[in-house]
């Protein structure tokens, strides 16, 4: 993993602070605002934009498969793709008899090809959640997207996501590093949505109490657990999991499970069963319940129960280059940044 703040060139650069997002750096045009809490519509940067109530990210406008990078130093919380090759109103209409309309899905468009929608949750140093969606791709789960994590055609609403424990597991890099991440570092490349973007969201919490809460269940997270896949060469409709923090004994959990399924079909059907894949995943310490299994497992809803999303544009200070400072970083950096990070060769 290279260290952001060991660049020698740098300092030759002139660093700046902004009390403010600019509506235009290193590619990017800022879009309609994130709507949800703030009550922004459009915002400075795109007059006249409509954005829908529950929009939680304000969109960054650029290329699609452009890199992005963390904004400030964050540990992952969750990871998710939902994409599909082409989200289509008719598609939604057929199935289930609706209609999709001139949402914040379609734009009022009849296909959106393609159609984007990774998703990653980040908990900042301040109990602060970033969100990223209508990402492309990942480098912290490098499987999505390939063999059996490969996206469908349609986007259905609701259809259950590809996770990073189905899909091979986080990276090497993400699991030595604790799910740290660090300023500057690419977390994942720009997407495409009704137009080519991604949606940055930051979210802080309602009150102190909230704040101390989040911060305090984030020293117990970042435990790293084995998921073992049993399989029989015989049956390839069922699998069998098992989960420990000991790698053999995840094996030996799953195979149970495989030989317990089958006992009724004999011995040989038993001994048919094999390890298919162990992955690494993070887990957390313990026994979740309540507020404690939302944070980790729904974000989503613990977001919208627990805390305020904000305008990131208009809310927060803005830096050009990766320092120590308060500031968050642009999400977007230049391409002689990248070259010098080591991110193109």
């Amino acid at each position: 993993m290279f260290s952001i703040f060991t660049s020698h060139s740098f300092a030759a650069k002139k660093h700046k602070i902004y009390k403010k997002l600019p509506c235009y750096f290193n590619g990017v045009k800022v879009g309609p605002s994130a709507q949800k809490d703030s009550g922004v519509r459009g915002g400075r940067c795109c007059v006249g934009c409509s954005a829908y109530k529950e929009k939680r990210g304000t969109s960054m406008e650029v290329r699609r498969g452009t890199p992005v990078v963390a904004i400030t130093d964050m540990k992952v919380i969750k990871i998710e793709d939902s994409s599909a090759e082409q989200r289509s109103t008719s598609y939604i209409k057929d199935k289930y008899g609706v209609v999709a309309g001139k949402d914040h899905f379609t734009g009022g468009k009849e296909l959106i090809k393609p159609f984007d929608a990774l998703r990653i949750y980040f908990l900042d140093t301040n109990g602060n959640i970033i969100l990223y969606y209508h990402l492309h791709e990942t480098p912290l789960v490098p499987g999505f997207k390939k063999g059996k994590c490969k996206i469908p055609l349609q986007y259905e609403q609701g259809r259950e996501t590809m996770k990073p424990e189905d899909c091979g597991g986080y990276s090497e890099d993400l699991i030595k590093n604790n799910f740290k991440v660090k300023k500057g570092q690419v977390i994942g490349t720009s997407g495409h949505a009704y137009n080519p973007h991604f949606s940055l969201g930051i979210a802080v919490p309602a009150d102190e109490g909230i704040r101390n809460y989040i911060l305090e269940i984030e020293k117990n997270s970042g435990i790293v657990s084995y998921i073992a896949t049993a399989k029989s060469d015989k049956d390839n409709l069922v699998s069998f999991k098992g989960k420990q923090m000991v790698k053999s004994i995840a094996e030996d959990k799953a195979m149970e499970r495989c030989r317990v399924f089958f006992k009724v079909h004999g011995e040989q059907m038993q001994n048919s069963c094999y390890i298919d894949n162990v992955v690494l995943v993070k887990s957390i310490e313990g026994t979740e319940y309540g507020m404690k299994k939302e944070f980790y497992e729904k974000p989503y809803q613990f977001t919208t129960k627990y805390m305020k999303f904000t305008a990131p544009q208009r809310d927060f200070k803005w830096e050009n280059l990766p320092t120590d400072s308060d500031a968050y970083l642009f999400p977007v950096m230049s391409k002689k940044y990248l070259k010098e990070i080591g991110y193109y060769n």
